[in-house]
């Protein structure tokens, strides 16, 4: 009988996705305004009921931020790609969000390098998150997110693991 070897490349997550089954604080909002993806930064937006949108918000002149909730991949969401690639998904305007408030999770840099310990930047008009920073930025684009941790070192393109806290 011939031996089959069988030669499968598996990432270990995807951006959004949950790194294990610790604790953590999920909830859900309804979308308001642009698609969203898996693993990105968002805001509350108080124009409908439990509302949330894509970004950030810039809390004070030193170009810092807390982030609300972390985009979270759920499992109900149709693959795009036969086999998945993983990049293929949105949350659409008007449905129900999954979010992670506090924990860890997966996320995609936009850029890099992210060292492990050090706050992220995010984009506010993405919510992508880009690196880690010495300092706070000094653009109008990228915010210092207070709240959100490296928990591996990366560079651009690369699957990390990140911690939220709710602040």
């Amino acid at each position: 009988m011939p031996i089959q070897d069988f030669n499968l490349y598996i990432g270990k997550g995807y951006a959004g996705q949950l790194v294990d089954s610790g604790p953590r604080v999920a909830q859900s909002g309804t979308l308001v305004g642009a698609d969203v993806g898996f693993g990105v930064a968002t805001k509350r937006n108080d124009s409908v009921k439990r509302g949330i949108s894509l970004g950030t918000d810039q809390i004070d002149s030193s170009f810092t931020t807390n982030v609300y909730a972390i985009s979270h991949r759920e499992l109900n969401h149709e693959a795009g790609t036969r086999p998945s690639t993983g990049e293929d998904f949105v949350y659409k305007a008007t449905e129900s969000v999954s979010l992670i408030r506090q924990g860890y999770l997966y996320i995609k840099l936009a850029s890099g390098p992210a060292t492990r310990g050090d706050a992220l930047l995010v984009d506010e008009a993405t919510g992508e998150f880009t690196q880690t920073a010495v300092a706070a930025p000094s653009t109008g684009t990228e915010y210092l997110a207070t709240n959100v941790f490296a928990d591996e070192d990366g560079t651009v393109g690369d699957i990390i693991k990140v911690r939220i806290d709710i602040k």
